[in-house]
């Protein structure tokens, strides 16, 4: 009994030792979509084939994931869609300054190609737990688990990957041989 007692105490404790209040955070403006979830969505134009922003596309992830086999779920040429499932860790800041990992939170992007454009999307944000959690909860101001420091820590995260993928998506300079 004391030993789980002791595992729920480890679980959670990181929840309880921030060291930054969340009043001295604003809330980041997340958006959400018509059901009130977290939705990034933007169509970037970019002028290149619809397969060529694919090849762009698959070389981003081969880059910025570790293990990209695991990422992507779909890989589809023909249609022109990739999509991704992953996660990341959001930390609290102890009073020492030491981060502290504080949680997991998974989510999905999907990128979809035509000729010229890109749509990129990323949703379905779910706080990892026995019970997975949207983590919406933390925009909500009367839950319990309301979190500037949170929603900063993803929208910051969403803001970057869209950031490397628009950036990798452009067409690569070309170098033009000096001839002597």
């Amino acid at each position: 009994m004391k030993n789980k007692a002791l595992l729920i105490l480890m679980i959670f404790a990181p929840f309880f030792l921030m060291a930054q209040s969340d009043e001295q955070i604003s809330m980041p403006k997340i958006p959400l979509d018509d059901q009130g979830m977290i939705k990034y969505v933007e169509v970037v134009k970019e002028d290149a084939t619809k397969a060529e922003l694919f090849k762009r596309c698959v070389r981003w992830v081969n880059a910025e994931y570790k293990n990209p086999n695991s990422v992507i779920s779909t890989r589809d040429m023909v249609n022109g869609k990739i999509e991704l499932h992953h996660q990341f860790r959001v930390y609290n800041t102890l009073e020492s300054g030491t981060k502290a990992i504080a949680g997991t939170v998974m989510y999905n992007m999907t990128i979809r190609f035509k000729d010229g454009r890109y749509r990129v999307q990323m949703n379905d944000f779910l706080i990892k737990r026995a019970i997975r959690t949207n983590a919406e909860i933390w925009l909500d101001e009367t839950h319990a688990e309301y979190s500037p420091t949170y929603a900063s820590q993803l929208n910051d995260y969403a803001l970057a990957k869209l950031a490397s993928l628009k950036k990798k998506m452009q067409p690569e300079k070309e170098v033009v041989e000096e001839e002597w």
